[in-house]
């Protein structure tokens, strides 16, 4: 419960920043740091394949991501919203269609 209101508070404060902007695509070790930052929201964090990555200027980041299941079946594309720290790293807030809508609605 508690995860839920702090992911819809996370949510709600980039939906309401004003610094969102189209983005620049992500390099390859941007991909790198992406795949290490999944391994609390996939199953299979190695298998990710991304699509459509884009980072905003405020670091900001929203792609598909498509992983393993647990019967080693990849399972489709799904949106995911993620934030670029300063060190490089990122922080994976979502991965539902929730940061799909957040991520369309600002054109990221």
């Amino acid at each position: 419960m508690i995860r839920k209101i702090t992911l819809s508070a996370a949510l709600s404060l980039l939906v309401c920043s004003g610094a969102f902007a189209a983005g620049t695509a992500a390099s390859k070790a941007d991909l790198t740091a992406l795949k290490s930052a999944m391994e609390d929201k996939l199953k299979d964090a190695e298998s990710a394949k991304f699509k459509d990555v884009r980072i905003a200027k405020d670091g900001t980041t929203c792609g598909l991501v498509n992983a393993k299941n647990s019967y080693g079946a990849y399972s489709g594309f799904e949106p995911f919203i993620a934030m670029k720290l300063s060190t490089g790293k990122f922080f994976v807030l979502s991965v539902d269609e929730a940061a799909g809508q957040v991520c369309s609605s600002k054109n990221i």
